[in-house]
């Protein structure tokens, strides 16, 4: 599985921007890239690259919660 790590802060950017159907296409560049990893396949984004971003968003969220205590 794919880490947050292996992307750059663009790529990160775009592939939460798919996840949250915020862009309706996609640069060639970043195509290219995540079919590489496996995040983007004939359909789109891939459940890896849902299940990485839902599980990112949720431990910003959780680190932003626990900070507020």
């Amino acid at each position: 599985m794919v880490e947050r790590g292996q992307l750059n802060s663009d790529e990160w950017n775009w592939l939460v921007r798919l996840c949250q159907h915020e862009a309706e296409s996609i640069p060639t560049e970043f195509e290219r890239r995540f079919a590489e990893l496996g995040l983007w396949g004939t359909g789109g984004l891939t459940d890896d690259a849902k299940g990485l971003v839902q599980h990112e968003l949720l431990a910003e969220r959780r680190n932003r919660l626990q900070g507020l205590h």
